[in-house]
């Protein structure tokens, strides 16, 4: 019998959609319909599925945003940029073409692929092209390095057991040839390795090894007396320099995986929003000010501030806990959706984006650009040629032979250009940038986190961050023969307008009591002292603080024993007086936030002093002091004013930073030298230094004492890694060592180092 023949499509293909209608893969260049709806061509596999297809059931609506009651300023949405506008609109029109013009064409001899094919479409979503072939590459390289690097070591201390062997010139020449062995292994190891670049120029590392190699070398060829001292020498120097590299990688390696996993989890796949459909692109592709929308069990691709929908969310990357959010909140990009459905405008994106910024953004990365990183890299890179130079000096001026100079000075210079010295402090600056972000803590720069280990004086802007924010009226004093009743009435109705925390108190007060708000007219508010108004009655009403009344010429002398006996119990006293006289007084408690004392231990461990900023009263403020350990308190302070007084606090040399919240407390963090603003992480308008993806206030001084542990362990390291080699280099350049001793030296301070680096770890 002879065989059927199979028609096989022959020509270009696309990559496979799937059916609008049943799912199948479909090649859209061959699809046995196509239609369009909302601006976006659907693909079907067969009539039936084209004619069964119905939009309405088969797509949830958007979440849409609310019509508010006003608009939405501008300053809470990042602007597009001209360009970023011009795409945009260029998507719009090309949308329904997206699936086919991003297609790669190539001829097709087999349909059969389709399915793999489709298959794979989510995993080119995660990562961009090659970015597989990119890792394993590494991790090749990463195995060759390594096994060159052992082959260095080896082949070190294999020269050095050697010259047990005697000091004939065979066997110097015998571990000549091994120390070359090892020498080749090193450089190959530095040309083929991928560098980090928080590692010292491979030039650096490899000139001690190579000049020592020259010396023996020559010592041999002289028949010199030096000979074996010379071939210990670079043995030893090849074996420390090999040795250094190997520990820096191997601790730097567990903070590359956690900035690997952070990139790979921001790199998830968003679905942009177009007309009234969606598309899913690339994390990369998205732009500020671009919609998304955000499903149940997704992450958020980006920064983002949400516009419609509500949801509970794990509010960071790794997040233990979930808080709800809705419109009007900030999210981060790595951010999980629990469950609920968000829509949200992108404020940052690509390296911008939080988690990104100091952690893998070459550019900005912390252990490339603190100054704890940077001074280890330059003593490696620059002290090392200098001490090479001093040594020789003074082996010269000791009349040493020229033998002995060129190995004080590779002594010398290989007891600084260590790896361990180079990268100590980038390794202490990444761990406490990831430290801070597994807390929910971004460090916006390398200069923030430098700043932030330098505050000395650390000011909280009092309401909404050691208070609760939430006062509760505790009670209701009459002042003559007014009734209780009619003080609050006079006062709900003065702050029947505001939005203020204390105007909250003060209606829910009224309406729990059941106390209807006096109908006042005209209020004018006094921002920070209160409001003054027209009574139901014609009388003048005024409702604020002791400083208003004497601004409007009130005496508070009738009250002054019950006002001061509210402000020593830690209360605000809000003063009523009506028609020029003082009719009552009602107290009203805010309770200490849950960590507000050990946020002020925090600041008290690495001491940073804490300095109390409030409007209210000094009899206030010195309670609640009291019950914080807060010495230093500045009362009285309208919100307005705190940025003059946040500038006299650093009047005396002292580095600052001010704990607050945007937008209320912009003023006193503007003035700051370090701002630290709660629940501002992933804001479009937010360029505090510390920002926090929670409103805890025990993060906020974590970051200020995480920032100055940095700095000091970093320092620490250095001297761990430096005092053991220069110590060592300088008894060599003296003639009081063997040269051979100060590149061991130099390993044992690295592995010092690197031991108290995991201890912190652990």
């Amino acid at each position: 019998m002879g065989e059927t023949a199979i028609d096989t499509p022959v020509g270009p293909r696309a990559r496979p959609v799937r059916c609008a209608r049943c799912g199948v893969p479909v090649d859209p260049l061959r699809a046995s319909r196509v239609a369009i709806f909302n601006e976006r061509f659907r693909y079907f596999c067969s009539a039936e599925c084209r004619e069964s297809y119905d939009p309405a059931t088969r797509e949830t609506p958007l979440p849409m945003p609310k019509r508010r009651r006003s608009p939405t300023p501008a300053a809470e949405v990042l602007a597009t940029r001209a360009e970023a506008a011009e795409a945009l609109d260029q998507r719009r029109q090309v949308a329904a073409l997206a699936d086919v013009a991003t297609a790669e064409i190539a001829p097709v001899h087999d349909a059969s692929h389709l399915d793999a094919l489709s298959d794979r479409e989510g995993d080119a979503l995660h990562e961009p092209p090659g970015a597989r072939a990119e890792l394993a590459d590494g991790a090749d390289r990463a195995d060759i390095g390594a096994l060159l690097l052992g082959l260095c070591i080896a082949g070190g201390m294999l020269s050095v057991a050697l010259s047990l062997a005697g000091s004939s010139p065979g066997a110097l020449t015998a571990r000549l040839v091994v120390v070359c062995v090892a020498a080749a292994a090193l450089i190959a190891e530095g040309i083929t390795a991928r560098r980090d670049p928080t590692e010292p120029h491979p030039g650096v590392l490899l000139a001690g090894p190579i000049i020592a190699l020259g010396v023996a070398m020559a010592a041999r060829a002289a028949n010199a007396k030096e000979g074996n001292a010379a071939a210990t020498l670079a043995g030893i120097v090849l074996a420390a320099v090999a040795a250094g590299i190997w520990l820096a990688r191997r601790a730097r390696r567990p903070l590359d995986l956690e900035r690997d996993a952070i990139a790979e989890a921001l790199s998830r796949p968003g679905r942009r929003v177009i007309g009234n459909d969606t598309a899913t692109v690339r994390a990369l592709d998205l732009r500020p000010g671009e919609e998304i929308v955000v499903e149940p069990g997704e992450v958020m691709p980006v920064d983002a501030t949400i516009t419609a929908g509500s949801g509970r969310v794990a509010p960071w990357l790794g997040a233990k806990t979930s808080v709800m959010r809705s419109e009007g909140d900030h999210v981060v990009a790595g951010a999980s959706v629990l469950d609920g459905r968000l829509r949200a405008v992108a404020a940052w994106t690509g390296f911008d984006r939080a988690w990104m910024r100091v952690t893998n953004d070459p550019r900005r990365r912390a252990d490339l650009f603190a100054s704890g990183a940077r001074v280890g890299r330059l003593t490696a890179e620059r002290a090392a040629p200098l001490a090479a130079g001093l040594a020789a000096l003074a082996g010269y001026a000791e009349d040493q032979s020229p033998l002995v100079i060129a190995m004080f000075a590779v002594a010398a210079q290989s007891a600084l250009a260590n790896a361990g010295v180079a990268q100590i402090g980038a390794l202490h600056m990444m761990e406490s940038v990831l430290l801070g972000l597994r807390r929910g803590i971004v460090f916006r720069s390398a200069e923030a986190l430098d700043k932030a280990g330098r505050v000395s004086v650390a000011a909280f802007c009092a309401r909404g961050t050691l208070l609760l924010g939430e006062p509760e009226v505790a009670n209701v004093e009459p002042i003559g023969d007014v009734e209780p009743e009619r003080v609050l009435a006079l006062t709900a109705g003065a702050e029947a307008g505001e939005s203020n925390p204390m105007a909250t108190a003060v209606l829910r007060a009224a309406r729990v009591r059941g106390v209807r708000p006096d109908g006042v007219r005209s209020p004018s508010v006094q921002p920070g002292l209160g409001v003054t108004a027209v009574a139901s009655s014609g009388q003048q009403l005024v409702v604020g603080s002791r400083a208003l009344m004497l601004k409007e010429r009130i005496s508070v002398a009738a009250a002054e024993p019950k006002i001061l006996e509210l402000e020593a119990m830690g209360r605000t006293a809000l003063l009523v007086a009506l028609g020029g006289r003082l009719v009552g007084v009602v107290g009203l408690q805010d309770g200490l936030r849950p960590g507000a004392r050990a946020a002020v231990q925090h600041l008290l461990d690495v001491g940073v002093e804490p300095v109390l900023l409030s409007g209210d009263a000094r009899e206030t403020c010195e309670a609640i002091g009291r019950a914080l350990d807060i010495e230093h308190i500045r009362p009285e302070v309208l919100p307005a004013d705190r940025g003059d007084e946040v500038r006299r606090l650093a009047d005396g040399g002292a580095t600052v930073a001010v704990v607050g919240r945007s937008p209320g407390d912009d003023v006193a963090l503007g003035a700051a030298d370090v701002s630290a603003a709660l629940s501002s992480a992933g804001s479009s308008t937010a360029e505090w230094g510390i920002q926090l993806a929670s409103d805890d206030v025990r993060d906020a001084a974590y970051a200020i004492r995480l920032a100055h542990r940095a700095k000091s362990e970093a320092r620490l390291g250095l001297l761990l890694t430096l005092v053991p080699g220069v110590g060592s280099a300088l008894g060599v350049a003296f003639a009081l060592l063997p040269p051979a001793i100060a590149p061991l030296a130099a390993v044992l301070g690295t592995l010092a180092a690197l031991f108290r680096l995991r201890a912190r770890e652990g």
